[in-house]
């Protein structure tokens, strides 16, 4: 209990520095045609993330596959934030983003096994290292997609990261912390009560636990064999098949994949309804997946659970199709 109190106090005092370093130094998020915002907001609350990151190195000094994973988490956000700066073209972060990427796919884990089914083992072999580059990279960018509503990323990111605790528990003390760290930033998110002042995480929060989702989903299951692969695809089936359906939808439309619009699921239903709606239908629809992942996982349906998967992607992808038009 102290120490989620002292995570929350961390949290609420990096989140009011952020602010005032927003403010000093004119860093905001500009309204503009493809935003859903009206006036400038500020936009490095992801750097309130660092000390966070540095806490958990020093909480785990005897962890080095840990230790190596929170100093990328930490390059993530100075990448981030370079791009929240300076605006940097997409091509160009990618280039920086794997950098860690590609270090966390060398010295941490590589996706050597697709787990067995039908006592078949789906190894990757020769292609273990380049596959784990290309996930982490798309699954990254995925999160960095769906940050486009008040509240979507971070609800999101706390039943996911809840979720990972629930299958784990040894998780809890690298997790923990960053639960902590949302679960604030939401209110300064949602300007609660106008007593927090709005702010966004900016690439330096989305990029950074995008990258942290997706190196605890290779942690849980190529470092702990006893979580097999298909317990973690549904904490992040919601963020995949948004990412995949916009960009099928792009690709159709004859449109850039890199340029930013807004006919992401969530804006639509903002856009028809209201933030409240669109909050609830995508967390809804995402703690659903977790529920029917856990099921599967519990009862060892792990061929089933490949199969429903890729089923509810045709069909989201549907209907994704059909609420575009």
């Amino acid at each position: 209990m102290f120490s989620i109190l002292f995570y929350l106090i961390i949290a609420l005092s990096s989140l009011a520095l952020t602010y005032r370093l927003s403010k000093i130094f004119n860093l905001y998020d500009l309204p503009n045609g493809i935003k859903i915002h009206s006036s400038k907001i500020p936009n490095i609350a992801g750097l309130g993330l660092l000390p966070f990151g540095i806490l958990i190195i020093l909480f785990n000094y005897d962890n080095i596959k840990i230790i190596i994973t929170f100093i990328l988490f930490i390059i993530v956000i100075i990448i981030g934030l370079i791009d929240d700066i300076k605006n940097i073209k997409p091509q160009l972060k990618i280039l920086f983003l794997l950098i860690p990427i590609l270090i966390f796919s060398k010295y941490v884990y590589t996706v050597e096994s697709l787990g067995s089914y039908q006592n078949v083992n789906f190894q990757l072999g020769s292609f273990s290292f380049i596959f784990t580059v290309l996930c982490i990279l798309l699954l990254t960018n995925s999160f960095n997609y769906i940050d486009g509503i008040d509240g979507l990323l971070s609800t999101n990111l706390l039943i996911t990261f809840s979720y990972f605790i629930f299958i784990s528990n040894e998780t809890s003390n690298f997790l923990l912390p960053i639960i902590c760290f949302l679960a604030i930033y939401l209110l300064f998110n949602l300007n609660i009560f106008s007593i927090f002042p709005k702010q966004f995480l900016g690439d330096s929060g989305s990029l950074a636990l995008g990258f942290l989702v997706s190196g605890f989903l290779i942690i849980l299951t190529q470092g702990n064999k006893f979580i097999h692969p298909t317990a973690i695809i549904w904490p992040v089936a919601f963020v995949v098949y948004e990412f995949l359906t916009i960009n099928i939808l792009r690709i159709k439309l004859k449109k850039n994949i890199f340029k930013r619009d807004l006919n992401f699921i969530f804006n639509i239903l903002n856009k028809k309804f209201n933030l409240i709606v669109s909050l609830l239908f995508c967390n809804i629809l995402h703690i659903i997946f977790c529920i029917v992942g856990l099921i599967l996982n519990k009862f060892e349906l792990y061929t089933i659970s490949i199969i429903s998967f890729t089923f509810f992607f045709i069909i989201y992808c549907y209907l994704r199709v059909k609420l575009f038009r």
